[in-house]
């Protein structure tokens, strides 16, 4: 018996361990991919010298620094529980995926003021043709790099992965943009150079917003989507033994919740079958909500006075 409780008690942390290496492994591609496509954007902006190249070079640059924060965050958050971390560091993606929102607000701005300068300064593109041909390979590559990764964000509720993801979903867009913008200096009209530039920067910053603003409300302990509250409400009352529940909270750790929650049982039971009933009740939640870590519940006697029988589950 004691063996087969052993191997089960691995059995989580296994699955765990498996996960946070796949995530890892989607990490490291998004790494070698970045690696790629600054290497073939830098040969081309040397040789043209399109502001626009630059913009997306220095894109990738940060797109590399983004998969770097995402790969560091994601395995620092695998890591257990520990003294100094009670609840875990589900958070650190956060932290890293906030990182990376800072690094695109840096690049943005940079590329706008280059721009601003090179519209009052232009500057003759040489070779627009070589930068077509490095932004058609570079939208092919991030446009299977962004899905492949929006995939494993998906699946494994990573908010670093995510991030990355829409890092190489601007660098796609940017691509369209840059090509535009070369297209028209093909043609004859190099202010679209820099204004293409800026149309990337204006879209990295929009981006910057919206992850920034979720990885701030994790990392303030904002309360989960209202649906995911109203699933948590039906498990608990569907439970045998509750009759009433209330002071409900919970709060996102990294893709992880952390939920609590008062529960009213007959002050007829006694105290072991109160503790089986909160047994169950934190069992049926994990096992119904795979993104729930742990739960912590409070057992209390049902008190019958008008006051507490208001919202009194029928049992």
């Amino acid at each position: 018996m004691k063996k087969k409780k052993t191997m089960q008690s691995h059995k989580g942390p296994l699955t765990e361990s498996t996960e946070g290496s796949k995530k890892l492994h989607a990490a490291s591609f998004s790494i070698g991919a970045s690696l790629f496509l600054i290497t073939i954007k830098l040969a081309a902006t040397v040789v043209t010298g399109s502001l626009a190249l630059l913009a997306e070079l220095l894109h990738s640059v940060f797109d590399l620094l983004a998969s770097i924060l995402a790969y560091l965050g994601i395995r620092k958050a695998e890591q257990p529980a520990d003294k100094t971390h009670l609840y875990g560091h589900e958070k650190f993606e956060n932290l890293s995926s906030l990182a990376q929102t800072l690094l695109i607000v840096a690049t943005s701005v940079l590329i706008i003021y280059e721009a601003l300068n090179r519209i009052n300064a232009p500057t003759k593109i040489e070779v627009p043709e070589l930068g077509l041909f490095v932004m058609a390979v570079t939208l092919t590559i991030d446009y299977f790099v962004s899905r492949y990764l929006h995939s494993a964000s998906s699946k494994y509720g990573s908010s670093a992965l995510e991030a990355d993801a829409y890092h190489f979903t601007t660098d796609l867009w940017g691509a369209l943009a840059v090509i535009a913008g070369l297209a028209f200096v093909y043609l004859g009209y190099p202010v679209f150079d820099s204004l293409a530039a800026i149309a990337v920067a204006l879209l990295m910053l929009w981006i910057s917003y919206a992850l920034g603003k979720k990885a701030f409300h994790v990392l303030m302990d904002w309360s989960p989507a209202d649906s995911t509250v109203e699933q948590i409400e039906r498990i608990v009352s569907s439970t045998p033994g509750v009759k009433h529940f209330h002071k409900l909270r919970a709060r996102q750790a990294g893709n992880k919740l952390l939920v609590e929650l008062h529960i009213k049982v007959s002050p007829r039971i006694t105290l072991r079958k109160g503790h089986r009933i909160a047994h169950n009740v934190k069992k049926k939640l994990m096992r119904g909500m795979s993104n729930i870590k742990d739960v912590t519940i409070h057992v209390e006697p049902l008190v019958s006075t008008k006051k507490s029988e208001e919202g009194l589950l029928a049992k």
